[in-house]
């Protein structure tokens, strides 16, 4: 018996225009750029109005996230493999996701950012931006995306750094639930530099395959 539903799928995902899945990437990416944007302004101000763009943002880069995802599974041909989109796709949605809930921490907790802190998220910005810039270079493969991913890893080692320091001054303090919760703080944003750190590898393994 035919399966006249499966070739009608098949025909139209055959026919259906293209996605442009080095855009959508590339959006995705700029949209946690935006994000880490103002995660680093928030950390620096305070600013709730801040806290809930970087809320807002996450949301927005989910979105995107989706769309790409929808479209891995309707069009017939992608110009790199479809895992290889889909697991991009995820690492830069991680990354987003582990800012997002390093500022709930902080809201939830009350807690305002040490300069450890800003450090840390302002090379988690510089991270997002590399990760970002790699991924607009990719259709060209250019070696200068080596360049930009290089750069992202470079920020999570300078972050795990400050990150050791950061933890190490936090028992200075006397109080032990100020210093627990910080503690979770700086967890949050270790956790969102190896996301960049992720991201940085799977592009990486990316530019050689296709170049």
């Amino acid at each position: 018996m035919t399966n006249h539903k499966g070739k009608k799928g098949f025909w139209k995902r055959f026919f259906r225009k293209e996605y442009n899945f080095f855009g959508g990437l590339a959006c995705h990416a700029a949209k946690v750029s935006e994000g880490m944007n103002a995660f680093v302004e928030w950390a620096k101000t305070g600013d709730p109005a801040l806290a809930m763009r970087v809320r807002e943002i996450e949301h927005e880069a989910d979105q995107i996230q989706l769309k790409i995802e929808q479209e891995l599974g309707e069009v017939f041909a992608t110009p790199i493999d479809r895992e290889d989109i889909h697991q991009i796709a995820g690492s830069i949605d991680q990354i987003m996701n582990y800012a997002k809930n390093a500022v709930r921490e902080m809201e939830i907790f009350n807690l305002s950012s040490d300069d450890d802190m800003v450090r840390i998220i302002a090379l988690l910005q510089d991270g997002a931006c590399a990760i970002y810039e790699s991924i607009c270079l990719l259709p060209t493969h250019s070696p200068e995306i080596a360049h930009h991913i290089e750069r992202a890893v470079k920020c999570e080692r300078i972050v795990e750094k400050f990150y050791r320091q950061g933890v190490n001054n936090l028992f200075e303090m006397d109080d032990i639930k100020e210093i627990l919760k910080r503690r979770e703080v700086y967890r949050h944003l270790s956790n969102t530099a190896d996301r960049i750190h992720e991201a940085a590898n799977l592009l990486s393994m990316i530019h050689v395959k296709y170049d």
